[in-house]
């Protein structure tokens, strides 16, 4: 009897031993698996140096630094159009032509007239120094000559303006005159119009606070609708003095070199006007950084695999990238995807080292922001 107890006994202890190792097991197993679930997944890329530049984005339409309308000087009937639209010009070349035979009589007769005062002056003038004649006599008779040739040259340079020529080199944008038109002397009526394309610009207008950053000399890139696949180079060339009392902007003037004629006046370009250029300093993707109420913060992952939220402040900005300039060193890890299920300490685990360029923003497709989803 005793030793059967003593057996029931020995079992029973044997039982809750048995049931609180299988107890502590299972809770072991839970504490792992919980310890696994907890670790949000995050890509991560190596902070390096670079170069980045600070830029103001705006818009211009480009102009021609020099064009010309082009009027007549005389009064006539034009008889030849030398020139189309479209067409290159040298300064100085001929356009059209006005009938001048009025004007080649009324230069010959000027010439005939001062021919004649010439010749009776030159006679006056032995007369005059053999003390013939009174030096007052002589005197009108100088001052007589002088009027005949002025109007003599008055008439060879009405004359010449029945020649019309271009005041620039450049392109014949319009032309407004046809063979047979009546054109009057110094009207407003235009005969063409002359664009020089070997050099442009472009006006652009910036908000007032920009003025203390902008210098002559700074550079700018032109992104133009009609040469999607091009950049063109410009340079600040020259900045208002003043600023517009109904607009809050002072113009600034970049120069656009078209050797190639490339370029059209008229074009509408996307400016990034360039301030300054930083070297050799931190740079992170714009989309790693999280700001509110301007502070901006990353999120750093040490060798443990946490992740510790880091305050940073930031300097230069582009389109894809900003500059770190307190908080954040080279070579330190941070999260560029899954950052916004973060806080600060949390275990993560690295499932990505992400060496995609800056400009490219992670998205649903890359692992992380899958598994990001389903936590």
């Amino acid at each position: 009897m005793n030793n059967t107890k003593l057996t029931l006994s020995a079992l029973a202890v044997a039982a809750i031993l048995g049931l609180s190792g299988c107890s502590d097991a299972g809770a072991s197993n839970e504490t792992a698996k919980a310890e696994a679930v907890a670790r949000i997944p995050v890509a991560t890329q190596v902070v390096t140096l670079g170069e980045i530049t600070s830029s103001f984005k705006t818009t211009a339409t480009l102009e021609a630094r020099a064009e010309a309308d082009v009027t007549s000087k005389a009064n006539g009937i034009v008889e030849s159009v030398l020139v189309e639209e479209g067409d290159y010009v040298e300064a100085g070349q001929l356009l059209a032509h006005i009938r001048d035979a009025e004007y080649r009589i009324q230069v010959a007769q000027a010439k005939a007239d001062l021919n004649s005062i010439q010749q009776e002056l030159k006679r006056v003038k032995d007369m005059a120094e053999r003390d013939m004649i009174s030096a007052d006599a002589y005197d009108k008779l100088r001052f007589q000559a002088d009027m005949l040739k002025a109007k003599y040259d008055m008439a060879a340079l009405n004359l010449a303006e029945t020649e019309i020529r271009a005041p620039i080199s450049g392109y014949i944008a319009t032309r407004y005159v046809k063979p047979g038109n009546l054109v009057r002397q110094y009207e407003q009526q235009k005969l063409f119009h002359i664009v020089a394309l070997d050099q442009l610009q472009g006006n652009v207008y910036l908000p007032e606070r920009e003025l203390q950053h902008v210098r002559v000399g700074q550079t700018a890139q032109l992104h133009l609708s009609a040469l999607p696949n091009q950049v063109v180079d410009a340079q600040v060339e020259r900045i208002s003095p003043v600023v517009d009392t109904s607009s809050g902007t002072f113009k600034v003037v970049l120069n656009v070199p078209n050797q190639q004629a490339q370029l059209k006046a008229g074009m509408f370009a996307h400016v990034d006007l360039n301030y300054a250029t930083s070297k050799n300093t931190v740079t992170v993707p714009r989309y790693a950084v999280q700001s509110l109420d301007n502070q901006h913060s990353v999120f750093t992952v040490d060798s443990e695999g946490v992740a510790h939220k880091v305050d940073v402040q930031i300097g230069f900005e582009d389109e894809h990238r900003l500059e770190v300039i307190g908080g954040l060193r080279a070579g330190e890890a941070i999260v560029v995807s899954g950052q916004a299920n973060l806080k600060d300490a949390a275990l993560v685990e690295v499932i990505r080292v992400d060496d995609q360029p800056v400009n490219e923003q992670p998205d649903a497709a890359h692992p992380v922001a899958a598994a990001s989803e389903q936590q």
